[in-house]
């Protein structure tokens, strides 16, 4: 099984940026070896991490999915979201002429270095994506030194 898969647009065949590959590589690998009494991944969320002064911000996106389907956990510097996605109407063959949208269990975990304040966590979910400041504990913060003279 080949990982380069040409992706045709107008036309053209353009190779995936490293992003969709690491997206491609996350869901192949993504089959859930931890824990295997639960049911195994089914697709993978996009997810943005950005870094700021204070925090972590991490963005999913959660298409279709409400909050009660959703599990966020945060342990010393790591952040694991999981849940799952179900279809709102049941699959039949007849009258469907394509069925691309993804069902099932999805699980993300990351590491972030320098920790997380766990008691700060803070969550929102609004229209199909969910935010999450993971604020970074006092000690990792960068702190202004103010140089003295003799």
């Amino acid at each position: 099984m080949s990982l380069l898969v040409p992706i045709r647009r107008n036309t053209r065949i353009a190779w995936p940026t490293f992003g969709e590959l690491e997206q491609q590589l996350d869901r192949m690998l993504s089959n859930n070896t931890e824990n295997p009494d639960q049911s195994p991944v089914g697709w993978s969320p996009a997810i943005d991490i950005r870094e700021t002064e204070d925090a972590y911000i991490l963005e999913a996106d959660l298409p279709g999915m409400r909050k009660e389907d959703i599990d966020l956990k945060v342990v010393e510097d790591r952040v694991t979201l999981t849940g799952s996605r179900k279809r709102s109407e049941e699959h039949k063959e007849n009258g469907y002429r394509r069925y691309e949208r993804t069902e099932g269990r999805f699980e993300r975990s990351f590491r972030l270095r320098g920790g997380i304040d766990g008691n700060k966590v803070e969550a929102y979910f609004e229209h199909g994506v969910l935010t999450v400041t993971l604020p970074k504990p006092e000690a990792t913060k960068p702190r202004q030194i103010e140089v003295k003279v003799n």
